[in-house]
């Protein structure tokens, strides 16, 4: 009965990638229909959960059946244990008439047939009497738009689209339960779900934030099959039938909804609408875990299962009780046991906040939730640069050179295919060739002619924060970036230092943070998953600090001195860019958003201000926080002990023509680090294995200068200009000295390591502010930007 599913997921692989389809274990499916059949039965004043002759339950993306075939055989098994195996034909028969599927795909929807017909005949003994109440149709689709003629040929198919509009426009539905398919970028796609039609709403409008509530830009990622599966699902369970006072929704899926800003109306409206939640964390080794920890082997992001409950009893005055649990984490087969042994009720369960739009995960605790959070600690964060394309980026200045010169050379009708314009609905979107733009970036040329009509040289480039530590160049033309966030380019100037952070997401291993003196794209923390970027300076000229005044007044009264901007953000820099701090706080970290542990003693703060300073030093390659005196010269850092990074004269990597290494080796027994037929010693295995949340740096700095350069497509993402494709033929000296300085740069982090364990443990040891007493109650700071300490030296390495 199972193996149509590996049979379509070959089969059917590049429709199943285009419409986001992923087929659900059967461990996972039963799971879940036991649960929603224990609220059913415990809830809604029947004990027949399932059985009730009362409860229509509907998968609205029912792919090959199987959770329709899981809600059987949880009545055949609830009825058997009951009443008696021979109860169980006529519960069976009588519950098939209360069975609806929505199917898109035909191959998918027949083999659903054939199986429920198989399983009805196999529980009753013989197939059903009257049809299966499945439809080839788009649940998403306008329920009270007339169908177009098909044609004689397709009549059947247009029959059930009919029939399945009468259901989703008047027929009442109990629970909704399923894997809705996901597909993200899926702007358009969401029907009249998305859309909405003539006296019709669009029923996503109600989750849209409103632009008060300041996440306007998290608002894309509503744009998503599984979103607009779970607005239909909440639309048609509580909202479309006004007599209806009950129901269920029941998904699994990307985790994004439980705490994503985006999500926040969302979840403000379950609040409101049900009066108990359940949300079961499937991936608690958080985004792209090993393949054998997956549910769905094929998913990188985490999942999870949601069960919202509806009763009689609802107010929507009262935010509903949301209750977590988390899956053990490990091999997926032990997720399966732990689901499969999962009660309604328990110990395992964990409060979350009762704020209408708070995460759908455990409510803060304990000494974590005391600390104040780091965006609390800034006036204002936002987005790294968005380039949307990959070849206006490259680590070294004279293949942008390249690129731009073969661009611009193009004949005209080849121009737009190596420009790569970003695309909406097969239309060039934002930025294509023909693209005329009205500003330039802050500080650099400006050309008001389209890239079409351009013959002149590109735009010089600009060193680029483009990951942790690797440091790229970027042509700083806003005609061919994407969202080039002009707020960071305003700000921006050789005394300005930035911060990144996941936001979305959460850190898993090394420093939760990372430094940079350069301009830095949206992913510099770790190559994916965006995050935020949080500057120092308030604007370019230095003037105005971006730490928050009642941060600084707080520690300027407590200890009766000025506390400077830049002795904070060191301090922040101290604490959290240390895998200390996410060993530290692993637990607490399961649920997205830093927070800073601020200790009460003055002492004790310096000592993580002057741990902090070298660290920026060191992030930053010596650019920042430059002071000789205390052992951090201006220039890319050397480390002075006799056991640093050092290319011995035999060891040279050979820039001739045709040499470019396509491999990168360690040997932790001689210390060597190996770059094709080049080599450098005294390497430690601590600054080899050193990672960023799962991004091994050297490996990833690597990747970025060898030979093939390629990297993977995920998803349906379209392969990138062939522009990229224009690189040196040989390796370049410049990329020698940058792996150089990138080794003795990674040697002193794992140095200071140790020290940063300390004073961390120290820190959070000792007497601590709260973060409630970090208000705006507190005088006004003057917001020094650079410290007034001259023992601390000057700021930046410029002065």
């Amino acid at each position: 009965m199972y193996f149509y599913e590996d049979f379509l997921a070959t089969y059917d692989a590049a429709l199943r990638k285009r419409t986001g389809s992923y087929y659900t274990p059967t461990p996972v499916v039963d799971a879940m229909a036991r649960l929603v059949h224990e609220v059913l039965a415990s809830r809604f004043n029947g004990p027949h959960g399932f059985g009730s002759p009362k409860v229509v339950v509907a998968d609205p993306a029912a792919g090959t059946g199987t959770f329709l075939l899981g809600v059987l055989r949880c009545i055949a098994q609830a009825v058997s244990a009951r009443d008696g195996e021979g109860a169980v034909p006529a519960a069976i028969e009588t519950a098939v008439r209360r069975l609806i599927g929505f199917e898109i795909q035909l191959g998918p929807f027949a083999v659903a047939q054939l199986r429920l017909v198989a399983e009805v005949a196999e529980l009753t003994g013989s197939v059903p009497t009257e049809p299966l109440r499945l439809f080839v149709t788009d649940t998403l689709a306008n329920p009270w738009l007339e169908q177009e003629k098909l044609g004689q040929l397709y009549e059947p198919i247009a029959e059930s689209r009919r029939r399945a509009n009468e259901i989703k426009r008047d027929a009442p539905i109990t629970v909704v339960i399923g894997n809705p398919p996901y597909k993200e970028k899926a702007k358009g796609l969401g029907g009249w779900v998305e859309a909405g039609g003539e006296n019709h709403t669009a029923p996503l409008t109600a989750w849209i934030p409103p632009a008060d509530w300041g996440v306007g830009a998290h608002v894309k990622h509503l744009r998503n099959l599984y979103v607009y599966f779970w607005r239909w699902a909440t639309w048609k369970v509580f909202e479309a039938h006004e007599d209806s006072t009950q129901g269920i929704v029941c998904f699994i899926t990307v985790a994004g909804v439980l705490n994503g800003p985006g999500f926040a109306r969302m979840r403000d409206a379950l609040r409101r609408q049900c009066d108990e939640i359940w949300v079961i964390d499937a991936s608690p080794e958080g985004h792209q875990p090993e393949v054998a920890t997956r549910i769905f082997e094929g998913v990188q992001q985490p999942v999870c299962i949601v069960l919202a409950s509806r009763s009689p009893s609802t107010r929507s005055d009262e935010p509903a009780p949301v209750r977590y649990a988390s899956l053990p984490a490990g091999h997926r087969s032990a997720k399966f046991v732990a689901l499969q042994q999962l009660p309604l009720e328990g110990a395992m369960w964990q409060a979350c906040s009762g704020e209408w739009r708070a995460p759908f995960l455990r409510a803060s605790s304990g000494e974590w939730s005391a600390f104040p959070s780091l965006d609390s600690l800034f006036v204002w964060n936002g987005s790294g640069v968005m380039p949307g394309r990959t070849w206006v980026i490259a680590p070294d200045r004279e293949t942008l050179k390249a690129r731009w010169e073969a661009l611009v050379r193009a004949p005209a009708e080849r121009k737009a295919m190596l420009f790569h314009p970003h695309l909406r609905n097969g239309e060039p979107g934002d930025r294509h060739v023909d693209k005329r733009v009205t500003k330039g970036l802050t500080g650099h040329e400006f050309r008001p002619i389209s890239v079409a009509r351009d013959k002149g040289e590109v735009i010089t480039p600009i060193p680029y924060g483009y990951r942790s530590f690797d440091r790229q160049w970027l042509i700083p033309d806003p005609r061919v970036i994407n969202q080039p966030n002009p707020t960071i380019w305003a700000k921006h100037s050789r005394r300005q230092i930035y911060i990144a952070a996941l936001h979305r997401t959460a850190p898993s291993a090394g420093p939760a943070i990372t430094g940079t003196s350069l301009i830095p794209d949206l992913d510099h923390y770790k190559g994916s998953f965006g995050g935020r970027i949080f500057p120092l300076c308030g604007d370019a000229s230095a003037a105005s600090s971006n730490i928050a005044p009642a941060v600084l007044a707080q520690l300027s009264e407590r200890w009766g001195r000025d506390v400077a901007a830049d002795d904070v953000f060191a301090y922040v820099v101290g604490i959290a860019a240390s895998p200390a701090y996410t060993q530290r706080f692993a637990e607490d970290l399961k649920q997205p958003g830093l927070r800073i542990p601020l200790t009460a003693d003055a002492e004790r703060f310096d000592a993580v201000v002057a741990i902090g300073r070298r660290v920026v030093w060191l992030h930053t390659y010596g650019e920042r926080f430059v002071d000789a005196a205390a052992g951090r010269p201006p220039g890319p850092p050397r480390i002075q002990s006799g056991d640093r990074p050092e290319l011995p004269r035999e060891g040279a990597i050979s820039t001739a023509v045709g040499d470019l290494p396509d491999s990168m080796t360690y040997d932790p027994a001689t210390r060597r680090l190996t770059i094709g037929n080049g080599f450098v010693d005294h390497v430690a295995p601590e600054v080899w294995l050193y990672e960023v949340s799962g991004k091994q740096v050297l490996r990833q700095w690597f990747s970025y200068r060898q030979r093939n350069r390629e990297r993977p497509l995920i998803g349906d993402r379209r392969p990138p200009s062939p522009l990229g494709d224009i690189q040196p033929d040989r390796w370049l000296p410049e990329y020698t000295a940058d792996l150089l300085d990138l080794l003795h740069v990674l040697t002193g982090l794992v140095e200071l390591e140790p020290e940063q364990a300390r004073l961390l443990e120290a820190v959070v040891s000792g007497p601590l502010i709260p973060a409630d007493d970090l208000t705006s109650g507190h005088r006004a700071a003057r917001s020094p930007t650079r410290s007034t300490d001259p023992a601390q030296g000057a700021l930046f390495g410029d002065e």
